[in-house]
């Protein structure tokens, strides 16, 4: 179907039908919002949309947004809460978790593009795009899960967004924390315990950034100074080396 986004109407009805739905409130999911003149609009872009399209991971739906916009200029959607949340509905029952067999979703700004800067990367279209476009394959380890899950291991860094502005942290992670061959995280990577988790990880960087700015350090530069609590994560014969 053709990309258009949600007006502000359509974007008030999407979290009306989220917050009813957390409400115990059922009902269909407004699917007619996605086409109809009165609650979106078109946008100055030619795409075509697989509304049909399963993705086994949040990887795999950045990959086809990656490949969805590769020939067309999306920059002035870049935080635009219609585009990034009509896409959200398009994909809303992939991306919904189910208990007991009915659609039971999260917070709306995981859903709606939020305007509060600290909401942002948990919405679930917007962060995988942005995550993929930033660190390809190597963010793999965070978009690793099926669309409804995000899991321990992402919930530690998604909360920090210091950490996911680092192109050496997050390269480094994926490398001490993701086995590519399995498509799965390292075990006990995930254990708030276990020496070199990634709950010390994200302890280890907040220290080290009083002392340096993990902003201009590259991997390697990054790698060298990891205390020798991380050897057992340290990149192995079954993990891809990341640049």
């Amino acid at each position: 179907m053709k990309l258009r986004r949600l007006n502000n109407t359509g974007l008030a009805r999407f979290e009306e039908y989220i917050t009813n739905q957390r409400g115990g409130t059922e009902s269909n999911i407004p699917y007619y919002l996605l086409d109809s003149e009165e609650f979106s609009e078109s946008v100055d872009l030619i795409v075509d949309v697989d509304r049909d399209r399963n993705f086994d991971t949040r990887y795999q739906m950045g990959t086809y947004l990656i490949e969805l916009f590769k020939n067309v200029d999306i920059q002035k959607y870049i935080g635009d809460s219609g585009f990034w949340s009509w896409f959200a509905l398009l994909w809303f029952e992939q991306l919904c978790p189910k208990r007991q067999g009915k659609l039971s979703p999260s917070k709306p700004y995981n859903y709606i593009l939020s305007h509060n800067y600290n909401h942002r990367p948990r919405h679930a279209i917007y962060i995988t795009w942005q995550l993929v476009n930033r660190y390809g394959e190597d963010a793999r380890f965070m978009l690793c899960k099926e669309p409804s899950t995000r899991g321990e291991l992402t919930e530690q860094l998604m909360a920090r967004q210091e950490i996911l502005s680092s192109e050496a942290a997050i390269r480094l992670a994926s490398s001490l924390y993701f086995d590519f061959e399995a498509g799965t995280f390292k075990r006990g990577s995930a254990s708030r315990k276990r020496a070199g988790c990634v709950s010390r990880y994200i302890s280890w960087l907040q220290q080290l950034q009083l002392t340096f700015d993990i902003f201009s350090m590259t991997k390697k530069e990054l790698e060298d100074l990891l205390p020798g609590e991380f050897d057992g994560f340290r990149t192995s014969a079954n993990s891809k080396v990341s640049p």
